[in-house]
């Protein structure tokens, strides 16, 4: 799933990451959260929905772009096809 961008600037990313790790955590303690460059997007791998994502993030007063879930596989975010 992926997220719109922070500014440009190393420490609001970093603080961004943070907070949607932070808000993230208490649903789902496994998810991971990083920024992805190449995309210029910050990228979470979870078990959760991306609708429920976007709900905790908006709950916490994280704005966050359009989700995309990537994969269609297990559920977890990856691409296993299983």
């Amino acid at each position: 799933m992926s997220h719109a961008p922070s500014p440009s600037d190393p420490a609001a990313a970093l603080s961004r990451l943070s907070a949607i790790s932070a808000a993230l955590r208490p649903h789902d303690p496994g998810a991971q959260v990083a920024l992805d460059p190449d995309h210029g997007s910050v990228q979470v791998l979870t078990v959760l929905d991306p609708v429920e994502v976007e709900r905790i993030l908006a709950a916490a007063g994280i704005a966050a772009g359009k989700a995309q879930a990537r994969g269609d596989g297990c559920g977890c975010g990856c691409s296993c096809g299983g």
